[in-house]
């Protein structure tokens, strides 16, 4: 009753207002902190709920130390979703304590706001051209026409207006976002002096996109939502996020499995960082200002939230732009794909490592932790690899390779995302009688097909010769089982 009061009572004007006063917004306070925005000191221990520790006392929390190549901006990091601070800093990074809110709630609570261009007037700084964000009054005025919503409230202005412009924008499949550097005259320039033309037209400049109806990876699509929403008269940034672990690295991987006492933020993690191993993993959107707060619209989501296990589990905000020009990466993360670095502080192909991961529930915490029910699923069958049951794409696959092997069809997990899931949890090992003679192989997390209701997930290791070998699944892990076919 308490909760459903707080959120009757401030729906509309918690947004921005302190009323107890104690530095926090009662927006904060009832969608992140979980504190009583009447009381400066909601728990009466003489500390008040802004102190930087006493804030989390009603919350549960991940904290992580991680150290994040250039550019970092600290001060739009204490966003909805997570606080953030620096503690220490190189020419070339920065490390960062974060704590995240992954139960946070800032998404269900997105106001309209009908009179909202009376605010936009006052932040020009948000709303003006920009170097890749580069409309024009001509621009604004066929935006307007082809998405009828002259007269729209912020909300529904943003959630029309994205979802059009992201359907009129066929995707171009390039990626010089990261590459280009602008000269003083504000010229982009690729690494070797050329000049992006095409590139230009396709992925950096938000005219370009527009006039030529097409967008490219998800920083350009970003630029390209900055530059329509801006014409439109909305007030918007774009802004990085990092995985909470860079995924390559096993270290950081067993910080999620030993470090996080949720099971099911664990669970999800898990899942969710399986599907970025050997890639090189960041994401770029846009936030906007509607119902007179900044809100993160990812495409054509408003409200996109930081624990998602389809934005890579639990995500960290690390930098805020005005215009993708100011991020200058290509004198940082962009010089450093483009020369293939991994001999560097992060070791691998991503450019920020976590030091450290921990949960904690606050003492005042109520958040349940039910230990979850172990996940399953069934291994219906083996098939080796040149199979004719097998479809063509998979056997073309260790054709292609020169390899040979076992795939297993395993059946329960009813999508892709169930299935990553499972075998993130899921003890790999199996063992395998055939032949009169007896091997250990893997079940391999990165190697399957999805084939409507089941998956064909291949096996690492060399299989007994002969006939296709029994499996008997060493099942060591209490949250996830398999089960096989029985003979």
């Amino acid at each position: 009753m308490y909760r459903a009061a707080l959120l009757l009572a401030f729906a509309v004007t918690a947004s921005a207002q302190d009323t107890d006063g104690d530095g926090l917004s009662d927006f904060q306070e009832i969608h992140k902190y979980l504190t009583d925005p009447s009381k400066s000191d909601s728990d009466g221990d003489g500390v008040p709920d802004g102190d930087w520790r006493e804030r989390r006392e009603f919350q549960y929390v991940v904290r992580t130390v991680v150290q994040v190549m250039r550019p970092v901006t600290i001060e739009y990091l204490c966003d909805d979703y997570q606080d953030a601070r620096i503690l220490d800093e190189a020419a070339s990074y920065v490390e960062l304590e974060v704590f995240h809110y992954p139960f946070s709630t800032p998404e269900t609570a997105i106001e309209s706001d009908p009179d909202w261009r009376r605010a936009a007037a006052s932040m020009e700084q948000w709303t003006r051209p920009g170097l890749t964000a580069d409309w024009t009054p001509a621009m604004r005025d066929a935006l307007v026409a082809e998405l009828e919503c002259g007269a729209l409230d912020d909300k529904t202005l943003v959630e029309r207006a994205s979802k059009r412009l992201l359907a009129r924008a066929a995707f171009h499949d390039g990626f010089t976002t990261f590459v280009t550097a602008f000269d003083a005259k504000g010229e982009p320039f690729l690494p070797d002096g050329s000049k992006p033309e095409e590139a230009w037209r396709r992925e950096l400049s938000a005219r370009g996109m527009f006039e030529n109806r097409c967008r490219g990876s998800c920083s350009s699509t970003a630029i390209y939502l900055n530059g329509c929403l801006r014409a439109l008269g909305v007030p918007t940034r774009i802004i990085l996020v990092i995985p909470v672990v860079d995924a390559n690295d096993d270290a950081e991987m067993r910080l999620v499995r030993l470090g996080l006492g949720h099971h099911g933020v664990r669970r999800t993690l898990l899942g969710a960082l399986q599907r970025l191993r050997g890639s090189w993993t960041s994401h770029t959107f846009n936030e906007v200002f509607v119902g007179g707060r900044w809100r993160r619209l990812n495409y054509d989501r408003l409200g996109q939230p930081s624990f998602d296990r389809r934005l890579f589990g639990l995500s960290t905000h690390v930098a805020t732009f005005n215009d993708w020009a100011d991020a200058r990466m290509a004198e940082t993360i962009g010089k450093r794909q483009a020369l293939a670095r991994k001999d560097d502080l992060f070791g691998g192909p991503n450019p920020y490592s976590t030091l450290s991961l921990r949960d904690e529930f606050g003492p005042h915490c109520t958040l349940g932790n039910p230990a979850a029910e172990p996940l399953t699923a069934h291994i219906a069958a083996l098939l080796r690899h040149d199979d004719p049951l097998l479809p063509q794409e998979v056997r073309e696959w260790f054709r292609r390779r020169g390899v040979q092997g076992l795939v297993a069809r395993v059946e329960g997990p009813g999508d892709p995302d169930a299935l990553t899931e499972f075998l993130a949890a899921a003890d790999p090992v199996l063992r395998l009688d055939g032949g009169g003679a007896t091997a250990t192989l893997s079940l391999d997390a990165g190697c399957w097909w999805w084939k409507g209701d089941h998956a064909l997930v291949r096996l690492s290791g060399d299989p007994p010769a002969g006939a296709v070998p029994a499996v008997t699944p060493r099942n060591e892990s209490p949250e996830a089982q398999w089960t096989v076919a029985q003979k």
